[in-house]
């Protein structure tokens, strides 16, 4: 008796707490930049005549707002969105308005919550690539390219020579040499260790379904071995100055020998001036004492 009473409560909790239930008429919805949409959310009758719904937004970039809270609309989306029974709408999104739009609704001590993705489509803008001029062998080289504007976010390839490079080389003979890694939904094209069989003409294309495919900008890439032609000038300009050295060592004590001299004879001529300065006072003795006899 005990085991039936306890299956019976199970069974009627359980179903009280999936009466209360919201319901999305689509868990993703597309538009395209400047149109209008409804994201419609509708609820079960338990939560009540009046229960309380909120709206939250989070972008593509994990960060989250309120866009309807307290039965108001927040200043951000003000005469944006209209908020009604069983949904939201847009009069028109731009594509910041991509991400994840949360129907959350509480009442009579039930609550539930459903998640709507919105993605805002834009077509792809002129991809921006970063592609070296040139580039030695054997070093890691990265192409980079990055369309800013496009949702979905866009998809990459790569082309070299106008020839579409496959994603994986390895599987297709005409490429089997080339070594070369390809990330289409980052845009990057890496050579762990480049060859000159890399030389050629490079650009990137974007693409996402939405409009034509946008291409950027060819860049020849050119491989070259290291250059060590430097090397010896500089060793020939060190070698000079080694060379020079010994030269301006001997110069220095020739200097410093005519120095010596000069000092040395200096020294001599001011004895000379003492000695001639001595007898001249010797005569001036010679002259008071012959002036001082009768």
């Amino acid at each position: 008796m005990l085991t039936f009473v306890f299956v019976c409560l199970s069974i009627s909790l359980t179903g009280l707490h999936a009466a209360f239930t919201v319901v999305v008429a689509s868990p993703s919805v597309k538009v395209k930049e400047n149109e209008g949409v409804d994201l419609k959310c509708a609820y079960t009758a338990d939560f009540g005549a009046t229960p309380r719904i909120e709206w939250k937004f989070k972008d593509l970039k994990g960060y989250q707002f309120f866009i309807y809270f307290a039965g108001m609309i927040t200043a951000e989306y003000a005469g944006r969105i209209t908020v009604y029974d069983g949904g939201l709408r847009f009069s028109k999104v731009t594509r910041a308005d991509s991400g994840d739009y949360d129907c959350e609704v509480s009442g009579n001590s039930g609550y539930d919550e459903k998640t709507i993705k919105l993605t805002v489509l834009v077509p792809p803008s002129k991809p921006v690539s970063r592609i070296p001029s040139s580039v030695t062998t054997g070093s890691n080289v990265r192409l980079t390219c990055f369309d800013a504007d496009g949702s979905p976010p866009s998809t990459y390839k790569w082309y070299k020579d106008n020839t579409p490079l496959p994603e994986d080389p390895t599987m297709f003979p005409n490429f089997k040499n080339l070594t070369y890694k390809m990330n289409v939904f980052s845009g990057n094209l890496e050579f762990p260790s480049i060859s000159k069989l890399d030389t050629g003409s490079y650009f990137c294309e974007a693409f996402n379904g939405e409009g034509a495919p946008q291409r950027g900008d060819a860049v020849h890439m050119e491989v070259h071995d290291e250059d060590n032609s430097q090397a010896p000038a500089v060793s020939s300009s060190l070698s000079t100055e080694t060379q020079n050295v010994p030269s301006k060592i001997t110069m220095n004590h020739m200097l410093e020998k005519q120095y010596g001299v000069f000092m040395l004879q200096e020294v001599k001529l001011k004895l000379e001036i003492q000695k001639l300065e001595l007898e001249i006072t010797k005569l001036k003795l010679e002259l008071q004492k012959l002036g001082q006899e009768p």
